[in-house]
């Protein structure tokens, strides 16, 4: 994982441009999507900055692509609605991969303070070392 995690700083250096920077959520997921009578609000603000959109829309990429949480339907009508799909970008392996690797640690995490989570994150590991065949993993959710 720290040599993942070299080869990630190395090749987010080096990415391709994408989208002029603008305001990112910075963990941009459904999580953090709360639906109100007024209309949608964004929550658990406090990785949000200036930054590459592409980072906010490699979340839901992820869950389509990697975990297998967002149907190719659901990505599909997010693409449309976005007018962007970040998958078609060149940049967007180094960007899905960096997610990949959050989400591997967060769930190792909390696996270290709750048994039940502990096979999934060793699973989440266990994929990005290439010991579980291709993608999307179909990752359990954590929490």
């Amino acid at each position: 994982m720290h040599a993942l995690h070299s080869d990630l700083l190395a090749a987010w250096a080096e990415r391709p441009s994408g989208l002029p920077d603008r305001a990112v959520h910075g963990d941009a997921w459904p999580g953090n999507i709360v639906r109100t009578a007024n209309g949608v609000l964004m929550m658990d603000l406090e990785h949000f900055s200036i930054g590459p959109p592409e980072w906010d829309l490699v979340s839901t990429a992820v869950r389509a692509k990697t975990t297998g949480a967002v149907s190719a339907r659901e990505y599909t009508r997010f693409c449309a609605v976005y007018g962007y799909d970040v998958t078609a970008w060149e940049g967007y392996p180094v960007l899905a991969r960096a997610r990949e690797l959050r989400m591997v640690t967060y769930a190792a995490q909390h696996a270290i303070g709750n048994t039940e989570w502990r096979s999934q994150a060793q699973f989440r590991i266990d994929c990005l070392r290439g010991r579980s065949g291709p993608r999307p993993w179909s990752w359990k959710g954590i929490l």
